[in-house]
């Protein structure tokens, strides 16, 4: 499955051109900084709020609520956990989250094991979320019910 994520509202019309003759669907189209990708069918545009486990995630205020406390993400973290529920279960490389969270930009890796971290932190009061890290490749966010 590929995943497309728009840069920006501007782009949508010529994108949305550009991929009919691939018969790739405008409600499949997400909004986030980065590469043009296409998205599940059943998950959140970068407008919309997600419950994730426990949590309400939203991507435009960047927050993740829990029982009535507020995470504010920062705008890494608020990307790379988008990009992690857009691909809720897939695989992505960490050269894929690197291109996306810090385009033309040389990333050491512990600035990704850093922010990994830190979101795992965030979301550790729920034990069914979780950002598995699949060895020599990259992470998925996994979410038990």
């Amino acid at each position: 499955m590929k995943i497309v994520i728009i840069e920006n509202e501007d782009m949508l019309s010529s994108v949305q051109y550009a991929l009919q003759d691939k018969g790739i669907r405008a409600d499949k189209l997400g909004v986030l900084d980065g590469q043009l990708k296409e998205i599940k069918p059943d998950v959140i545009l970068m407008d919309q709020s997600v419950k994730l486990g426990s949590f309400n995630y939203s991507p435009i205020s960047m927050t993740l609520e829990r029982n009535g406390e507020v995470t504010h993400l920062s705008i890494s973290q608020n990307k790379l956990l988008y990009l992690l529920c857009v691909c809720m279960s897939i695989t992505v490389t960490r050269e894929e989250i690197c291109r996306m969270l810090w385009p033309e930009v040389i990333v050491i890796d512990q600035s990704l094991n850093n922010l990994i971290y830190q979101l795992r932190k965030h979301l550790s009061a729920d034990p069914r979320i979780s950002i598995e890290t699949i060895r020599g490749v990259g992470y998925q966010l996994q979410l038990t019910e």
